[in-house]
């Protein structure tokens, strides 16, 4: 029966490029980060280290680049694409931009309010307004992983 060699310089290219046109395809600007990842394997692999050092190598450069290089990268992306500030995929924001929401743990000094969206707890915060305990507010944009809330009139009877 014959068998089948496999050269792992050659499987971790082509891995690489396998996650490049996976990036061409997919939006995010993610996966590139990992197909630099399996070309440092590679390099690994060519120097005759064993499979453990491979891996550890995709690993770290993968993740190192990822945080190293993502959010530079996508600054410079949307400079040469004529945009001052990287533009917020659509379909992500739809997921919370203008929905309404109940404030679950009201605001204190040195720490935010919470507000539950979607089945997770999101820290919120409010341009004036104190945030209390059952508040309804209204998600008008994200900073990171702050929603900013404006307080909703309550309903009339």
């Amino acid at each position: 029966m014959p068998s089948i060699h496999f050269d792992p310089p050659l499987v971790w290219f082509l891995l690489g490029i396998g996650f490049l046109v996976l990036e061409a395809c997919a939006p995010g600007l993610f996966l590139l980060f990992f197909g630099l990842g399996a070309w440092g394997a590679a390099l690994v692999a060519l120097a005759g280290l064993d499979f453990t050092a491979q891996v550890l190598t995709f690993m770290a450069a993968s993740l190192g680049s990822l945080g190293l290089l993502r959010k530079k990268l996508k600054r410079l992306l949307a400079a040469r694409a004529g945009r001052k500030e990287e533009i917020e995929d659509p379909v992500v924001a739809a997921q919370y931009l203008g929905r309404e929401v109940v404030v679950v743990f009201e605001a204190a000094p040195g720490r935010p309010a919470l507000v539950e969206l979607n089945g997770a707890n999101w820290q919120a915060r409010s341009e004036g307004e104190t945030l209390c305990l059952g508040d309804r507010v209204r998600v008008v944009t994200r900073e990171n992983l702050t929603l900013v809330v404006t307080k909703t009139p309550p309903p009339t009877a």
